[in-house]
């Protein structure tokens, strides 16, 4: 990804206990939606954060196994991308769960315009759902999961239906 690393798409266990750090537990597809979401917005965007805290611990000879525990246990953000089975948030069968889905950080109705306004751009990277911002304080939902989707739409939905059909 041009700005983003893979610790912020995937959590800590997940990232020291996969052969490959999780890479293959996100779908490839979010690594351009983030892109894209970053430079449209012309700022900083961030997913998960817990990579500082991580270089804190180890600088103080901490185990990696203490490490992990500790992040796990913090108020980090480590779920907004892939969810491991060690995560107690969010339903069983989320797109995040399927490393589908990321939850970048920000004003959720800033995000939700640029990915409105640029719609077309962000359904050909492979963007199909949206969580209404109403329910998202502080994170846009995004996830490239393809269930009940329409060609050439984005929906938007809300934890029991869908609120709004973006056509491309």
């Amino acid at each position: 990804s041009k700005y983003f690393f893979l610790d912020e798409f995937v959590d800590p266990q997940t990232y020291f206990t996969e052969n490959d750090n999780g890479l293959s537990k996100i779908d490839n597809k979010l690594f351009a939606i983030a892109d894209l979401l970053r430079e449209k917005l012309g700022k900083p965007l961030r997913i998960n954060n817990w990579w500082h805290y991580y270089t804190q611990l180890e600088a103080k000879g901490w185990t990696i196994d203490k490490i992990i525990k500790t992040i796990l246990n913090s108020d980090y953000s480590k779920w907004s991308g892939y969810r491991s089975p060690a995560c107690k948030i969010g339903a069983k069968l989320s797109a995040h769960r399927k490393g589908k889905a990321i939850d970048p950080k920000g004003d959720e109705d800033e995000l939700f315009e640029i990915v409105k306004e640029n719609a077309k751009e962000f359904y050909k990277l492979g963007l199909r759902r949206l969580e209404d911002p109403n329910i998202t304080k502080g994170w846009l939902h995004a996830d490239t999961m393809e269930l009940n989707t329409t060609p050439n739409t984005i929906r938007v939905v809300d934890l029991k239906k869908v609120t709004q059909i973006i056509k491309t």
